[in-house]
């Protein structure tokens, strides 16, 4: 028996609305109404309710299955089987890969994606390579996805070669070969061929494509590089439906009408940490595309768009990288709800090496759980109804729309990529973000906020590191500098591992002497939270509660040899105590003194007694780290 997906939204009167927002002022005190807004990347702004008014005039969004699409391209949504468990594979060897592939099909995955080429894929050299890879996959019913760091084509005739040589028809083949010029460009920086030439090879397999395997899309637009190297999800989203409105441009100049182009194309797109916003994001792709495929002429049918959606490489850390299934499964979540037709999660340790079996199986069982066990396959559109998402889609939708128009007016994707646009965005987007996370306005949970200096190390077999690949280095008709891969967590782990090489060569972590001012109720919050932020950069905090004066204190911290000394307590003790037990600690030689907590109107008089530094919530962290490590001859 069908169950009928159910959509509950909660209406306010607008008196209600009304009485909240009286209320609201009055508990401001004064502050504007907009102080309760939420910032986004890309330009957006969370409210702090949404209502009914908010959806405004517009005609609510059409059902599942019906163009624009924003509710998914199926009328029963996910509930007829779910979504595709769909895994990433890009181990160098073949024999290991397809190990791995063998293992996952036989325990619940449903779709192989693969990674191919060097310097981050499965070396697959000749057809013979190919084949013995896919020998674990039942090519008649098992999806196969291509993306190449190489040759696309030529990993594409591999692909339909050994299907050949297995007897698999090519009618009941399913997937896509994974044309992507332009990801391979940014990725890569160089196009051998050309975006023409790119072109001119693809349009006979899109033509026989569309004849013999309605089932199977030829052009990929992979947003990996983009994600990677630390797009927004609003350029993420904005150059996506700018590659895909190129590759639909070029594929009609090589005489293959946009009606067939369109239906050639798969997309994949990166899911990040930010969980409403990544599910908008989805939604609101279709959108654009569906309004991108019609202004080119394409039907209905042709608007739909076939979305795959991977977990994000760059949320993930190497320290304490256990919290990276949590992430995964949010991000696995936000794919679903945002209506992915395949889904990829990463293993948890992506970010150290090349994966285990039992990251796999996390991986995995992620999906599988979301699905079997949470019954997310049992809701058409889960998210569907929400003023808030509805809203958040739209805004997402316009901000995209506004950033395509910015790249055609550059004269389109490619130019935006070679002219280096595209990375000058990217550097902005970077560093604005690592400010963020300088001053853990935006945390990472085991790195820059709770870290575990005891953690025991992770350790897998090492992945190539990003060098130039032979795409970029052979001849090449394209050329730009290939966009690099960045990770949230890169400049916290950058401290860790100098403490590491500290570690190793000394026997010990770089140390801070904590001198806890006062009762335990009156210190404990302030020193456990600049015990967390030494951590964070390597430093282990030493914590000694209450002294009776300060020269017992000046005692206690001239036996321990600490060379950090960080005093920490209530701010009412800090005019008696810091100026007198800083003038002590100044006598012993080679004394750094921090203050936790901000001076205020002390700051000049305790920098007076020898204070050199303040450690406050807000500051940049990083940046007082750092400096740190030099004094103490960590790096």
């Amino acid at each position: 028996m069908s169950q009928t997906p159910l959509h509950i939204a909660q209406d306010f009167p607008a008196t209600s609305v009304e009485e909240w927002r009286r209320l609201v002022d009055k508990d401001l005190k004064g502050k504007p109404f907009t102080s309760l807004q939420s910032a986004l990347e890309g330009g957006l702004s969370l409210q702090p309710l949404y209502t009914r008014e908010d959806a405004g005039p517009a005609a609510p969004p059409e059902p599942p299955g019906v163009a624009p699409f924003v509710r998914g391209t199926n009328a029963l949504g996910l509930t007829e089987g779910g979504w595709l468990v769909c895994q990433e594979y890009s181990e160098p060897d073949v024999a290991t890969a397809a190990e791995a592939i063998r293992v996952d099909l036989e325990r619940g995955v449903l779709g192989v994606w693969l990674r191919l080429g060097e310097p981050q894929g499965i070396r697959v050299r000749n057809t013979e390579d190919m084949e013995r890879l896919l020998a674990p996959v039942p090519l008649s019913r098992t999806p196969v996805y291509l993306e190449s760091e190489e040759d696309p084509t030529l990993s594409a005739t591999f692909l339909l070669q050994a299907a050949e040589r297995t007897r698999t028809s090519r009618e009941s083949l399913q997937g896509c070969l994974g044309l992507d010029p332009l990801g391979v460009l940014a990725r890569t920086g160089a196009l051998r061929i050309g975006l023409e030439g790119s072109f001119v090879e693809a349009a006979p397999l899109v033509a026989s494509s569309r004849k013999d395997s309605p089932g199977l899309r030829v052009m990929l637009v992979s947003t990996r590089a983009y994600a990677d190297a630390g797009a927004t999800s609003v350029h993420e989203l904005a150059w996506a439906i700018a590659t895909g409105v190129e590759y639909l441009r070029g594929l009609e100049r090589a005489g293959v009408p946009p009606e067939d182009a369109a239906r050639s194309l798969q997309f994949s797109f990166s899911v990040g940490s930010q969980f409403f916003p990544e599910i908008a994001k989805l939604r609101a792709a279709r959108l654009l595309w569906s309004k991108a495929v019609a202004a080119s002429g394409g039907s209905p049918e042709a608007q739909a768009m076939a979305l795959h959606a991977r977990t994000a490489a760059a949320t993930k850390s190497r320290r304490d990288p256990w919290v990276n299934m949590l992430r995964s499964t949010s991000e696995s979540f936000a794919a679903v709800v945002g209506g992915a037709d395949s889904i990829t999660t990463s293993p948890f340790d992506e970010a150290i090496g090349l994966p285990d079996e039992f990251s796999r199986r996390v991986a995995r069982n992620t999906q599988l759980i979301l699905r079997d066990e949470s019954s997310l396959n049992r809701v058409a559109d889960p998210a569907g109804g929400s003023y808030y998402i509805e809203q958040l889609t739209r805004d997402m939708a316009r901000a995209a729309w506004t950033e395509l128009r910015r790249i055609e007016g550059l004269g389109g994707m490619t130019a935006a990529l070679v002219k280096g646009d595209i990375a000058r965005v990217l550097a902005e987007t970077v560093a604005a973000r690592n400010k963020a996370i300088r001053t853990r306005r935006l945390p990472i949970v085991g790195v820059s906020e709770f870290p575990n200096l005891d953690e025991q190390a992770v350790s897998r077999k090492p992945r190539a590191p990003e060098t130039a690949s032979p795409a970029s280095s052979g001849p090449a008709e394209l050329r730009m500098t290939p966009l690099r891969p960045v990770r949230l967590a890169d400049a916290f782990e950058s401290l860790r591992d100098a403490s590491d090489r500290y570690l190793a060569a000394h026997g010990h972590r770089p140390r801070a002497f904590m001198a806890n001012l006062g009762t335990v109720a009156e210190h404990t919050a302030r020193a456990t939270w600049v015990a967390n932020a030494l951590a964070a950069g390597g430093i282990d905090p030493l914590q000694h509660h209450g002294f009776a004066d300060v020269a017992q204190a000046a005692s206690l911290i001239a036996a321990s040899g600490a060379q950090l000394v960080v005093l920490s307590g209530p701010d009412a003790m800090y005019p008696e105590w810091v100026p007198a037990l800083t003038a002590a600690l100044k006598q012993q030689s080679g004394r750094i003194v921090a203050v936790a907590g901000r001076p205020g109107e002390h700051e000049a008089a305790f920098r007076a007694a020898g204070v050199d530094l303040f450690i406050f919530a807000g500051g940049d962290l990083f940046e007082t780290l750092s400096s740190l490590h030099k004094q103490l001859g960590v790096s």
